[in-house]
C-alpha cells in the first residue's frame, strides 16, 4: 500500500517566492558583472584583429616596394605636387587606386566604379563598420613626399621604428592618404579602440602600436615638418 503524501511533505521540496526572487537576483547580478568583461574582451579582440590587418598591410607594402624601386607608398610623378609626387587616391578611378596596386587581387568581372569592390577585407578594421570607400587604413603621405624608401633608417632624426607608415582614418573619411599638415588631423580615428586605448598605427619597420594621440605621435606622423617648426601644441 502506497504511503500517503501530505501537503506538509510536499512543502519541503518546493521553492518559496522569496527564495525564487533571491535566485533571480543573484543571476541578474552575475550577468551584470559579466557584461563589462565580455564587452572588454570584444574590444580587445577587435584591437588585435586590427593590428593583424595592419601588419599584413605592412607586408604587402614591403612586397610592393621590392618591385617598385623601394617605394613603400605607391605614388606617381607630378612636378606640381608637394615633393614632386602624387598618390593613387580619390582623383583617379577606383580600380587604379593603391589598394589594387599593392594587393593585386582579382578585379571584378564587370567593370564598376564602386570603391568597396576594389578593397580587400584586410583593409577594414573590425571596429570600423561600413567605412567610406571600403577601407579603414590610410597611408601616411609625408613619408612619400619626403621620398622615403625601403631600407631607409634616418627620418629627420628618428629611426624607421619611430615613423608612421599608415593610420586608421575615421569611418566617414574618403581619404586613401593621410596628410597631417593639410587639415587631415580631424580625419584621424584617435579613439577607435577606446578613449583610454587610442588607435593602431603601422610603422615604417612593419610593427604596429596601439597609441594615444599626443605630441610624440604627432612628430612620428611628420618629423620633417615638426623638426622645422619646433613643437607646436596638439590640434
Amino acid at each position: 500500500m502506497s504511503p500517503v503524501v501530505t501537503d506538509r511533505s510536499r512543502s519541503r521540496y518546493a521553492f518559496s517566492l522569496v527564495e525564487l526572487l533571491v535566485v533571480v537576483g543573484i543571476i541578474a547580478v552575475l550577468i551584470g558583472l559579466l557584461f563589462p568583461v565580455l564587452a572588454n574582451a570584444r574590444i580587445a579582440a577587435r584591437t588585435v584583429a586590427c593590428q593583424s590587418n595592419m601588419r599584413q598591410l605592412g607586408q604587402a607594402l614591403q612586397m610592393y616596394a621590392n618591385t617598385n624601386n623601394g617605394w613603400l607608398i605607391p605614388v606617381m610623378n607630378d612636378p606640381d605636387a608637394l615633393g614632386g609626387v602624387i598618390g593613387f587616391g580619390t582623383l583617379i578611378p577606383p580600380k587604379e587606386r593603391w589598394p589594387v596596386k599593392v594587393f593585386k587581387f582579382p578585379l571584378p568581372a564587370v567593370d564598376t566604379d564602386v570603391p568597396e569592390e576594389y578593397c580587400p577585407p584586410v583593409l577594414t578594421c573590425p571596429a570600423d563598420e561600413k567605412p567610406a570607400m571600403g577601407h579603414t587604413y590610410a597611408l601616411n603621405n609625408p613619408v612619400a613626399v619626403n621620398h622615403c624608401k625601403q631600407g631607409d633608417h634616418n627620418f629627420a632624426g628618428l629611426s624607421n621604428s619611430e615613423v608612421i607608415l599608415a593610420v586608421e582614418k575615421t569611418t566617414t573619411a574618403h581619404d586613401y592618404y593621410f596628410e597631417p599638415n593639410n587639415g587631415d588631423v580631424g580625419k584621424l580615428a584617435r579613439y577607435r579602440h577606446g578613449l583610454r586605448r587610442g588607435a593602431n598605427y603601422l610603422y615604417f619597420d612593419g610593427h604596429v602600436e596601439l597609441k594615444m594621440y599626443n605630441q610624440e605621435l604627432k612628430t612620428q606622423l611628420d618629423p620633417w615638418t615638426m623638426r622645422n617648426e619646433g613643437t607646436p601644441s596638439i590640434d
